[in-house]
């Protein structure tokens, strides 16, 4: 093979042998390689430092916006309205389940429709960032009768709204009634419906004059009787019973200790149609 003499001309190389010419190319490839292996090596040490820190500084960001919120949207201060059946602390038990809520929380992710007994709804106002304000709808009731080893509440209408093991000392039994059975959420089947009408007045008449009745019982005439204590008490049949249960307030401290029956049914306004009866 002829050989050139080796010339430079304005910054270019020139070879007299191919070969030559291949070598210094291949010098040049392997060059460029090695280049873009360190390269590519120095950006590979650089992810490995840099996704760790990434990762630590994502986990510190999470964490420090949680506790904040934590802090920031704990719940100081929680306000019950419209509770008598349960006290707040018993309310916070059903809602809370006993522990101190987050406000950002319950209203991401809160349950709002948590069945408690002998309530018919709640509504809990957020007032921002750490306060409750809860208003509470109980069931009316203004009785209840005994079934089949449950005590089934009722309300104004008869209708059943609430079945229990739970005594309520502040609701009435009522005896006297005649069905054939009961059903949770349906109303009560009687011959004359006017009767819980009756109750509902002598209920309201219980509460307006703060008057602790055990019971209150219908015979087959229509005549009812309540029970207080040791005492009963005739109240008639009548399509007002005001006038009567007014009186009933005055009379109710001095039946304290006392055992017989107060005859109211004959009241007419006058107390000489007051009759009060000792037992034997």
């Amino acid at each position: 093979m002829s050989k050139r003499k080796k010339e430079e001309l304005e910054g270019y190389d020139f070879y007299d042998d191919i070969d030559e010419l291949d070598r210094a190319s291949d010098a040049k490839a392997k060059a460029n390689a090695n280049k873009s292996r360190a390269s590519r090596k120095r950006r590979t040490n650089t992810k490995r430092v840099t996704f760790p820190l990434a990762l630590l500084i994502s986990f510190l960001i999470i964490f420090i916006v949680g506790f904040s919120a934590y802090v920031v949207f704990r719940v100081d201060v929680i306000e019950y309205e419209g509770n008598t059946h349960y006290s707040d602390e018993e309310m916070s038990d059903f809602l809370f389940e006993g522990k101190t809520p987050n406000s950002l929380i319950y209203f991401l992710f809160g349950n709002t429709n948590i069945e408690i007994p002998f309530i018919q709804k709640y509504d809990v106002e957020i007032k921002w960032p750490n306060k409750f304000y809860v208003t509470v709808y109980e069931k009316p009731i203004i009785g209840y009768v005994k079934y089949m080893g449950s005590y089934m509440y009722f309300d104004k209408d008869g209708i059943v709204v609430e079945s229990s093991t739970e005594l309520i000392d502040s609701v009435p039994e009522v005896q006297g009634l005649e069905y054939s059975s009961i059903v949770l959420n349906k109303k009560i089947e009687v011959a004359d419906e006017s009767i819980f009408d009756k109750i509902l007045e002598l209920a309201q008449g219980f509460d307006k004059y703060d008057l602790d009745v055990d019971s209150i019982f219908f015979d087959s005439e229509g005549n009812i009787y309540v029970y207080i204590g040791s005492v009963k008490v005739a109240m008639g049949n009548t399509d007002d019973y005001s006038e009567r249960l007014f009186e009933l307030k005055q009379l109710y401290s001095k039946l304290n200790g006392l055992s017989g029956t107060l005859y109211l049914n004959e009241f007419d306004g006058s107390s000489d149609t007051i009759i009060f009866k000792k037992d034997n």
